[in-house]
């Protein structure tokens, strides 16, 4: 029997409230398409695994349905590239890949249900950053948003605030690069950057809300510490470990924090304005990072998928290169973060997108 028929997507979609199930959403939306491919790659796995993705692939729940969808996607971005699933290991959300070449990789797939951002919230938030890039200021600012509570928000207290501090600091009144401003419902915290402020840009560099900030990425990285440890562990020596990270909505992260996580901070950065000509510089023993770190040279990298609304899963990897196995762009069908030349210790990281 088929994961999922045509008649079954029709059933689900006019079954039941499609806005509290996720399954139930995509069986009547647009992402349709993603079930019916995941349908397909259900067909071609090891029977241990297909038992597990139909209990969950075909669940209403939420929680038990994203799992599987988590690890189905994450194994479809290798797949493409020629891998099979062959079996399943130990934690729950590990699976084995086997490459025609006789290479293996366990996948630890790690599922973030996110809330949807309110979109009250997200207006405001849009209107925050409009209104402070109105600021005059020769270096960009950062704004953390440490608390926000719904409410009817007044950006223009916050911008005259802003005025000041800048004002503060042309005039060398004001020590530091960091700012605050607090009422009864918000907490925001402003960073002025070294990077100058160009003629055809606004002040703000990035905004980071509350749902997506800080406390995401400290819950992502306790979670996979975690997993890590526990199937690093039991694992034999020679283990090679892809980390995937799904979450059912935008990440919108920086893209600073992923790497700075995975690999520290660059010694140095080289761009000419497009994003996929940048170059990075890391260096081993710099600063702690997670691929730095000699109990984890068994990670080859971390792929990590969001679901952006209107459009099906977006991939893209972060590929170690200090790995003791390492997998290379080519392993899978995503953008990838890889190396492109070695240097004693130092190594420069470059996008390579997929195609």
């Amino acid at each position: 029997m088929p994961l999922y028929s045509e008649n079954q997507l029709d059933k689900l979609a006019s079954s039941g409230d499609r806005n509290e199930s996720i399954l139930r959403y995509m069986a009547g939306g647009a992402e349709r398409n993603v079930l019916l491919h995941l349908g397909r790659l259900y067909e071609q796995v090891a029977s241990p695994v297909k038992k597990r993705w139909k209990a969950s692939l075909q669940n209403t729940d939420n929680r038990k349905f994203f799992q599987g969808y988590s690890e189905a996607v994450s194994a479809a971005f290798m797949m493409r590239a020629g891998w099979s699933v062959v079996d399943l290991c130990e934690p729950k959300q590990c699976l084995i890949m086997r490459h025609p070449d006789g290479r293996e990789v366990r996948i630890v797939t790690l599922a973030f249900l996110q809330p949807q951002p309110r979109k009250a919230d997200k207006v405001a938030l849009e209107t925050l950053t409009r209104v402070v890039n109105r600021s005059q200021s020769d270096r960009r600012i950062t704004i953390l948003v440490r608390k926000w509570t719904p409410h009817d928000f007044d950006p223009e207290p916050v911008r005259r605030c802003v005025d000041i501090w800048l004002d503060a600091i042309a005039k060398g009144e004001w020590r530091g690069r960091y700012a605050t401003f607090e009422d009864s419902n918000i907490k925001l915290e402003f960073t002025r950057t070294d990077t100058p402020t160009k003629p055809d840009q606004g002040s703000v560099a990035f905004l980071l809300a509350p749902e997506n900030g800080l406390h995401t990425m400290e819950l992502v990285e306790t979670r996979m510490v975690y997993e890590l440890d526990n199937l690093l562990s039991k694992a034999e020596g020679d283990a090679n470990v892809l980390v995937s990270l799904v979450t059912n909505t935008a990440w919108s992260l920086p893209p600073g924090l992923f790497r700075s996580l995975f690999y520290g901070r660059p010694i140095w950065h080289a761009t000419n304005g497009h994003a996929n000509h940048q170059r990075f510089g890391f260096k081993l023993d710099d600063e702690p990072a997670l691929f730095q770190e000699s109990p984890y040279r068994a990670v080859s990298g971390v792929l990590v998928v969001d679901r952006p609304l209107k459009r099906g899963p977006f991939g893209r990897v972060y590929l170690n290169p200090w790995a003791e196995s390492k997998l290379t762009s080519a392993d899978l069908v995503c953008a990838a973060f890889e190396n492109e030349t070695s240097e004693a210790e130092l190594r420069v990281m470059g996008w390579k997108t997929a195609g």
